[in-house]
């Protein structure tokens, strides 16, 4: 018998440069350093059992990651929590509440370089935003605002910051990449300096736990 966990974690400083295998590599060397009774998929080279949601861009920082684990027995959470680095801490370790198939939105911080101000980028989503879409199987010329569940401008740093929630389910989602992409294409030159993402949502807006 096991039972299913969830750990929310951060991805900052050297951990945003990991792809999404070097992130899972780097989970699987932690899961077994922290001496848990984590329950493993079998086959020839067993590993334990591991699932993560939505994949985040490299070179994004994030306060809202999350993976599935699986144990066979009681554990000791600080125990798991110490075998991380603090560029992966873990912020939090629960029993699952909601299906990863239910991931639907994602919430984001995004530091956009642009000349113009807050109030000219928050009128410019209110027109269509072209871009060309890509996905492992296909391009085409999509309106973002479709993507997008709420967006919100506001003076910072040296341009503009976006508080943003993007389509982020297994089905549609668009990358913050994207929302610079569409500003450019509208006229107004737009350069992503950061993003951090701060957590995930259900499609009815409820918090993704």
């Amino acid at each position: 018998m096991f039972k299913d966990m969830r750990a929310r974690f951060c991805k900052t400083d050297s951990a945003i440069y990991f792809s999404h295998l070097d992130l899972n590599r780097a989970v699987m060397r932690a899961l077994r350093r922290s001496g848990i009774p984590f329950w493993s998929k079998g086959g020839f080279s067993p590993h334990p059992y591991c699932v993560f949601a939505q994949p985040l861009s490299l070179g994004y920082e994030s306060e809202g990651e999350l993976f599935d684990f699986r144990v066979t027995g009681e554990f000791d959470p600080e125990a798991l929590k110490a075998a991380f680095p603090d560029s992966m801490k873990i912020l939090e370790i629960y029993e699952p509440r909601d299906h990863f198939k239910q991931l639907a939105w994602a919430d984001y911080r995004i530091e956009l370089k642009t000349a113009v101000d807050a109030e000219a980028v928050q009128k410019a989503f209110e027109e269509p935003l072209t871009v060309l879409k890509k996905t492992k199987r296909s391009e085409a010329e999509v309106d973002i605002r479709e993507f997008i569940r709420s967006l919100a401008a506001e003076p910072g740093g040296e341009g503009v910051i976006l508080h943003a929630t993007l389509a982020a389910g297994s089905q549609r989602s668009l990358s913050p990449n994207y929302l610079a992409e569409g500003l450019s294409n509208a006229g107004i030159p737009a350069e992503i300096r950061r993003v951090r993402r701060l957590g995930f949502l259900r499609e009815d807006g409820e918090f993704f736990r």
